[in-house]
């Protein structure tokens, strides 16, 4: 498709003037090659224009070894995002699934919590496997324990240790027969009396010792059992009954036994006795109930170590089996097979030592036989509270250590086949990094369940994208990214210790060795400032991929524009464009690189008029009843209605210059005066405004004299252009040196500053027509730079400085003199409104271009055909009008006269000192 062409125009003497075709890029729709682009909506999404991004951004993402992150530079809506997802995903399909990554317990240490790494989706299988086998485990062994060799061999251990329980009661039963005593027990209770206390003594008397031996060893027949026991060292066994479910034996301790002078229940004692034979008597009693005390619980202790001997035995090739079941066809590496391994096997040996809590459905019960023993005098009451709490600590201990034999899968890539792809928005220490999180109702305790991953892990063997701007503001993420980004590792901590002693800080779990492609989007200042403040972690990203700003249009970028045209209409469910409303917007795509050979790569805005535009279109087929495309019109009126909705200010400022408030001359000649054209941008508006220039001249010594710049109102590059600006006067009135002239330079009507050197050919024309006296054409606005030869360079914001101009001319009332004189480098930067274009095709305004300011010069003092003699002494002057020239030179002359004269008029010892003080003081010698 052709293009405007910006090939070499010959040096004219006066300016250009511009034809109407040349102002702006028009776009055939009969060229783009389809009707509409509901015929593009399957055509991929491409790099408009970044070809150079996408060959780094491919390269980048491709290379394995570290430090090759990826930096994205471009500008916001330049669609950086989204093409670096989409080269992302792209990548990541080449890619393996990154590994399950969780942690254990450490039974050993439990404040360093193992790692484990799985390849993708056994993580998840690793778990179930581990909770159906703490839910198995147990039925298995309630089995085992049911067969009956089993129950034999358990009920030869509880019969030694009645055996050893009745040889101890008969002991006391006979010491207690030959001190005329009788021991019987009634209600949970040891009760002793004399053998001669009546009827019901001499029927108790006659009882056969063992079956008062067995009442006697029932476990609440004696006062002072313990109520509260080891619970570690209990034991399932069988009751009295061959067909009764396995009880709790539970060891007695020693603060159990009676003391001598405790209290005892002797009923029908000797009232006769003396007191010393009583008292004898009852310590004999308690020497020997504490002698029976502890031979039962001897007999008790060695059964229940046999217990437990016997039901490990049944339990270790059940935990073999079910923890190789586990790991069966699990494929993690060697490291980490051997951390399961060693995981497995600490769990076991916990379980082991808790065998009291296998066996299902047993922890009421047990806690039931366990408070039997407690059923003495203290009552019912008490005894119900202690059973209640026994209970409650059972089912604690179960579930804790059941929680502690759980796998905590912080990543699983369970269902995915290939890298992962992570954006984070929001990169904050804990999202990032993850965390250590204690649980809610103990915030000062934690274990390896409270680990939890950040974006960091989970972008673990594929690809991470962060925002720039959304980490400056967080030196702890920023930091933290360092450290992982020079160690590639990473450990999880609490991101609350910091705030105060937890012990969740102590918590250490293993490193975690990291290998994850980073990519960061950021500005390019943002790029350039962390090359100069850190370059340490600047050369971690040694892939730059910088989105253009512009980029060279061209049929296939016009394709490609017109089929993201296409999916965004059918990802918002919107009508699809016509050809021509394509065209338009292709042509606002120039208008916003300022550029006829270039298209804007921020594609947002595009983006955004695409919406309004088939918004409108939309709403036009609702009034109509009939569904059609966008047109061209419907853009048209999208962009009015975003100028209206933005331009408050421009019509505000306009409207004083309308009223006669901002005073700018439209129409005559004025000598010194000239109207320039500056741009305002209010981030979401931009738009043209002239302001006028005026430049006086006088005798003097002190050079040209930037009135803004005196009161602190210009910025350095328009100190800059007015130096530039005094140089060129300098060199082109150099055989009058030295130049005797004073002059000032302003900005009529401008309290707000002034900055760019766009305006410096305008300041040289209103200080030209200030020495020669010429007048300037008022109806013509100008606009451009100026070097030290005089040659015009291009500026920014042509556009909006022509319409701004326009505008005022045209409600003032256009009559074919109105103008702008412009930079002829800045002819392909033109892409004017249509406004403007049939103005000038009508002949009622006028647009010029001029190489030199010679040719400006000419334009403004109409002095065309006067051009100035080749043997002026000047090369500068050589291309500028000779009646300019003529003019200025002789009131330089006038100016360096009138200094003779003033100072040939001071005293010689004031012309003394004025030439000592004008002798420049020594400089000191370069450091």
């Amino acid at each position: 498709m052709p293009l405007t062409s910006s090939e070499p125009r010959p040096s004219l003497l006066c300016a250009e003037l511009l034809h109407a075709w040349q102002l702006r890029l028009r776009i055939d729709p009969a060229q783009l090659d389809f009707a509409s682009t509901a015929e593009l909506v399957q055509e991929p999404f491409s790099w408009i224009g970044q070809q150079r991004a996408q060959e780094a951004a491919e390269f980048g993402l491709a290379m394995d070894p570290p430090d090759y992150h990826l930096f994205v530079l471009g500008e916001e809506g330049s669609g950086r995002t989204s093409l670096l997802r989409q080269a992302m995903q792209a990548e990541a399909l080449r890619r393996p699934a990154a590994q399950d990554i969780a942690f254990v317990h450490n039974f050993a240490v439990p404040e360093r919590p193992l790692a484990v790494r799985l390849p993708a989706g056994q993580g998840r299988s690793l778990r179930r496997r581990t909770e159906a086998m703490i839910d198995k485990l147990p039925e298995q062994l309630d089995k085992a324990v049911q067969q009956a060799q089993h129950r034999s061999q358990i009920e030869q251990l509880y019969n030694q240790a009645r055996q050893a329980e009745e040889a101890a009661f008969g002991s006391l039963h006979d010491w207690a027969q030959s001190a005329g005593l009788r021991i019987r027990r009634e209600e949970g209770q040891l009760v002793v009396d004399s053998q001669d206390s009546g009827p019901a003594a001499s029927s108790q008397g006659q009882t056969d010792p063992a079956d008062d031996g067995a009442a006697a060893l029932a476990p609440a027949a004696l006062p002072g059992s313990p109520a509260a026991a080891d619970l570690d060292g209990a034991m399932p066994a069988p009751n009295d009954s061959a067909e009764a479910d396995p009880a709790l034996l539970l060891p007695m301790d020693e603060e159990s036994l009676p003391h001598p002078g405790d209290d005892l229940d002797v009923e029908g004692a000797d009232s006769a006795a003396t007191p010393a034979t009583a008292e004898d008597l009852e310590y004999q009693l308690r020497l020997q109930l504490a002698q029976f005390r502890g031979q039962v619980r001897q007999a008790q202790i060695a059964r229940d170590a046999a217990l437990n001997l016997f039901y490990q035995s049944l339990a270790t090739p059940l935990w073999q089996a079910a923890s190789a079941q586990v790991l069966d066809g699990l494929t993690p590496s060697a490291e980490h097979a051997a951390t399961l391994q060693r995981w497995l096997s600490q769990m076991q040996a916990e379980w082991l030592k808790n065998m009291a809590l296998w066996v299902p459905g047993s922890i009421a019960q047990d806690a039931d036989a366990l408070l039997d023993q407690t059923d003495s005098i203290e009552g019912e009451g008490e005894s119900q509270d202690a059973r209640d709490d026994a209970r409650a600590m059972l089912e604690a201990k179960r579930k804790t250590l059941r929680a502690l034999s759980q796998l905590n899968l912080i990543v699983d890539h369970h269902g995915e086949a290939h890298a992962p792809v992570v954006l984070e928005d929001q990169p904050s220490l804990r999202n990032l990094f993850g965390t250590i999180d204690p649980p809610e109702d103990d915030e000062r305790r934690s274990d390896f369940s409270c680990i939890r991953a950040g974006s960091v892990l989970r972008a673990d063997g594929g690809f991470l994208m962060l925002h720039l701007r959304d980490l400056l503001g967080d030196e702890a993420s920023w930091q933290a990214l360092r450290r992982v980004l020079r160690t590639r590792q990473l450990r999880i901590e609490d991101v609350h210790a910091s705030q105060g002693p937890s012990s969740s800080g102590a918590m250490l779990p293993e490193l975690l060795p990291l290998n994850f492609k980073l990519v960061l989007v950021g500005s390019e200042e943002a790029y350039y400032q962390l090359q100069e403040s850190d370059p340490d972690m600047a050369r971690r990203f040694r892939v730059k991929v910088d989105f253009a700003e512009q980029f060279k249009a061209s049929t296939a970028t016009y394709r490609a524009t017109a089929a993201l045209m296409a999916q965004r209409c059918k990802l918002y469910q919107m009508p699809h464009c016509d050809a021509s409303a394509v065209a338009r917007l292709l042509e606002q795509s120039h208008r916003e690189a300022d550029d006829q050979q270039r298209q804007s790569g921020r594609l947002n805005q595009l983006e955004a008029l695409l919406l309004e535009s088939t918004q409108r279109a939309r709403q036009s087929s609702l009034q109509s009843g009939q569904e059609r495309l966008v047109q061209a019109a419907d853009v048209e009126a999208a962009l009015a209605a975003q100028r209206l909705r933005h331009n408050a200010m421009e019509q505000d400022l306009h409207a004083a210059i309308s009223e006669g408030e901002h005073v700018i001359a439209f129409a005559g000649s004025q000598v010194g005066q000239i109207n320039g054209l500056s741009q305002i941008d209010t981030g979401d508006h931009r738009f043209g405004l002239p302001a006028r220039i005026t430049a006086r001249t006088h005798a003097g010594q002190e050079g040209v004299m930037n009135i803004e710049r005196e009161v602190a109102m210009s910025g350095p590059i328009h100190d800059k252009g007015v130096l530039i600006l005094q140089g060129y006067l300098t060199a082109l009135f150099g055989h009058l040196a030295p130049l005797a002239l004073n002059a000032s330079v302003v900005f009529e009507q401008e309290y707000s500053g002034v900055e760019g050197d766009s305006a410096s050919c305008a300041e040289l024309y209103a200080l030209l027509s200030s020495l020669s006296g010429m007048p300037l054409r008022q109806s013509i606005a100008v606009t451009g730079a100026l070097n030290q030869h005089g040659e015009v360079l291009p500026v920014g914001g042509l556009n909006e400085k022509i319409e701004g101009w326009f505008d005022l001319c045209a409600e003032q009332g256009l009559d074919g003199s109105h103008g702008v004189l412009i930079p002829a480098r800045n002819q392909r930067h033109l892409m004017l409104a249509e406004r403007v274009v049939q103005a000038v095709e009508a002949g009622q305004f006028h647009v010029y271009t001029a190489e030199h300011v010679g040719q400006g010069l000419a334009l403004l003092t109409g002095h065309c055909d006067l051009p100035a003699s080749a043997a002026h002494p000047a090369e500068e002057a050589q291309r500028l009008p000779l009646a300019v020239l003529q003019a200025a030179e002789a009131t330089l002359l006038q100016y360096r006269l009138a200094c003779q004269r003033a100072d040939m008029a001071r005293p010689r010892a004031q012309r003394a000192s004025q030439r000592q003080l004008r002798k420049p003081a020594k400089r000191p010698p370069l450091d």
